[in-house]
């Protein structure tokens, strides 16, 4: 049996405790594997482009640059990865703007533990409950 590399996760959010939280959730999973944690936007860009994740799980409001603004440069440069956008904020213009600057899905963070579904669903890949 072949055994699929893990589905390589950059996750950003200003928060430490999102980002703990993040950790738990997707440390469930043997499918997927955290890569790198930023906590602001310039941050999550230079992460981005230094691991080439397949998924950044992107907060929306970060310190010094946005979430919107950081997809949108990581998008330019690396089109092929999936964002998520990631926010406390569930409104059209806050989903338009990430859509608009090239994410994939968005979330809020009300339904975060809906996010492995959401990274096998924009991956294509299977994302199995528990470590194998």
């Amino acid at each position: 049996m072949i055994i699929a590399e893990p589905i390589r996760i950059v996750v950003a959010d200003d928060f430490p405790p999102v980002r703990e939280a993040l950790r738990k959730l997707f440390g469930e999973f043997a499918a997927l594997e955290i890569v790198g944690e930023a906590a602001d936007g310039n941050s999550a860009v230079e992460m981005t482009l230094h691991l080439v994740p397949e998924v950044i799980v992107m907060d929306v409001k970060m310190p010094h640059l946005s979430g919107v603004e950081a997809t949108r440069r990581i998008k330019e440069v690396l089109p092929a990865i999936h964002v998520v956008g990631f926010s406390s904020q569930d409104d059209t213009v806050t989903r338009e703007a990430m859509t608009t600057a090239g994410c994939s899905a968005f979330i809020t963070k009300e339904c975060a533990h809906a996010l492995p579904n959401v990274i096998a669903n924009i991956t294509g890949r299977p994302v199995a409950h528990g470590s194998f």
